[in-house]
C-alpha cells in the first residue's frame, strides 16, 4: 500500500513543480545551545543517503530577533526569499533568536507531491535526534526494507523541476490567515464536534478530512495522505465519533480502489482526477489533523539538547487556496503533550 500511495501522490499534484505546492514547517525546540550549521548538514546527509525522493536538500541559517518575527504568517513570504532552488530538492532552515539561545527551530519546505505533513514532521524530530546522538535516527533503509518498498522506477513518478517561479505562484501572501490557540488536549470525538460547530457556522457542505494511509509507517519519505469527503448531512446529525467513523469507512474503500492500481497508467490517471475531484466538491472545510505527536518530542533522548516545545505549518497553496472562499475553510490541528495546537483560517 505504501509503494502505491506514494505513486498516486506523486501523480496527484500539478507537474512541473512550482511554488505554490509546497508547504513550511516549523518545529521549535528548547536546547541547551543551538546546533551548528554544521551539525545540521551532517544529520540531514543521513536522510538524503540513499533517499530514493530526496537526494539533496538546500540548507540555511536564519536569526530572528525573537519568535514574534517570524510568525506562521510569514512562512510563505520566506519560501519566495530564501529558496531559489526549490525545484532542487527541498529547503532546510536552521532558525534561532537573539532573544533566546535556548531556542531553536527546524524549519523546512518539502513539496507536497513527495511528502505529507506528518512524515515532515517525523523528519524534524528525526534530524534533533541524529544531532543529539551522533546517530542515523531516520533508519530509510530500515523502513524501505521492512516495507518491501520497490523502489526502483520511482524517478518514473517524480514531478519535473522548472528553475524559474511563473507569476500565478510568486505567492508571498495566503488568502487567509490562520487564527492559532493553544486548549487542553481532548480525543478525536470532541475535536470534530468543534469541527462540526465552524463548518455549520461557515454554512459549508462538504467536510474534507485529509487522512494518512500509513500513519504507523516508520518510512519518513513519501506522501500518504487520502482526501476524504463527509457531506453535510452526515455532518450535521451526526455525532464527532460517527463522523469518525464515517470517513474511516470512506478511507477503507478508498485503500482497496489504490490497491486495484497497477500499471502507470493506471496509477496517473487516478492522480490527475484527484484535484479535480475535489474541485468538484464546492463549499469545502477542510481538517488536517495530526493526532498525538508526544512520543516524538525528543524527551526520550537527552532532552536537555532538544525538546519539541512547538509546531507550526500550513498547507499549500494548490490545496488551501479554496479556503478563503465563501462557506469554506481548515482547521488543523496537533497534540503535544496534553495541549491541542490549533490552527483555523480567517479570510483576509
Amino acid at each position: 500500500m505504501a509503494d502505491k500511495m506514494i505513486r498516486l501522490n506523486l501523480m496527484t499534484f500539478p507537474h512541473p513543480l512550482d511554488l505554490t505546492q509546497f508547504y513550511p514547517a516549523l518545529s521549535t525546540y528548547s536546547v541547551e545551545r543551538p546546533f551548528s550549521l554544521d551539525d545540521f548538514r551532517d544529520a540531514v546527509g543521513h536522510f538524503l543517503d540513499g533517499n530514493p525522493i530526496f537526494p539533496k536538500c538546500h540548507l540555511i541559517e536564519r536569526e530572528f530577533e525573537s519568535p514574534e518575527e517570524f510568525p506562521v504568517s510569514s512562512f510563505q513570504a520566506l519560501l519566495l526569499d530564501e529558496y531559489p532552488n526549490f525545484y532542487d530538492g527541498f529547503l532546510l532552515m536552521s532558525v534561532t533568536y537573539r532573544s533566546d539561545p535556548k531556542i531553536q527551530g527546524i524549519f523546512t519546505a518539502f513539496p507536497l507531491s513527495m511528502q505529507d505533513g506528518y512524515r515532515c514532521y517525523r523528519v524534524h524530530q528525526a534530524l534533533m535526534g541524529t544531532m543529539k546522538t551522533g546517530k542515523d535516527q531516520f533508519r530509510n533503509a530500515e523502513a524501505i526494507a521492512e516495507l518491501q518498498l520497490q523502489t526502483a522506477d520511482l524517478d518514473r513518478y517524480l514531478p519535473v523541476r522548472k528553475p524559474t517561479v511563473d507569476e500565478h505562484e510568486a505567492i508571498s501572501m495566503m488568502p487567509w490567515e490562520l487564527r492559532e490557540t493553544v486548549e487542553p488536549a481532548v480525543k478525536i470525538g470532541p475535536y470534530l464536534e468543534v469541527v462540526k460547530a465552524e463548518f455549520i457556522k461557515r454554512s459549508s457542505e462538504n467536510l474534507l478530512v485529509m487522512k494518512n494511509a500509513t500513519y504507523g509507517s516508520d518510512l519518513l519519505f513519501g506522501n500518504h495522505l487520502m482526501f476524504l469527503f463527509v457531506p453535510r448531512e452526515v455532518v450535521v446529525r451526526g455525532s464527532g465519533n460517527e463522523i469518525r467513523d464515517y470517513y474511516n469507512a470512506q478511507a477503507v474503500e478508498n485503500q482497496k480502489r489504490v490497491a486495484q492500481l497497477e500499471t502507470f497508467e493506471e496509477i496517473a490517471a487516478a492522480g490527475r482526477a484527484v484535484l479535480p475531484g475535489i474541485g468538484s466538491h464546492p463549499r469545502r472545510f477542510g481538517v488536517n489533523n495530526y493526532g498525538d505527536i508526544s512520543r516524538y518530542d525528543g524527551s526520550d533522548v537527552d532532552p536537555a539538547r532538544g525538546t519539541l516545545v512547538r509546531y507550526q505549518w500550513h498547507m499549500p497553496y494548490v490545496v488551501s487556496r479554496g479556503a478563503a472562499s465563501e462557506g469554506s475553510g481548515m482547521h488543523m490541528t496537533v497534540t503535544l503533550n496534553g495541549k491541542a495546537l490549533y490552527f483555523l483560517t480567517e479570510t483576509r
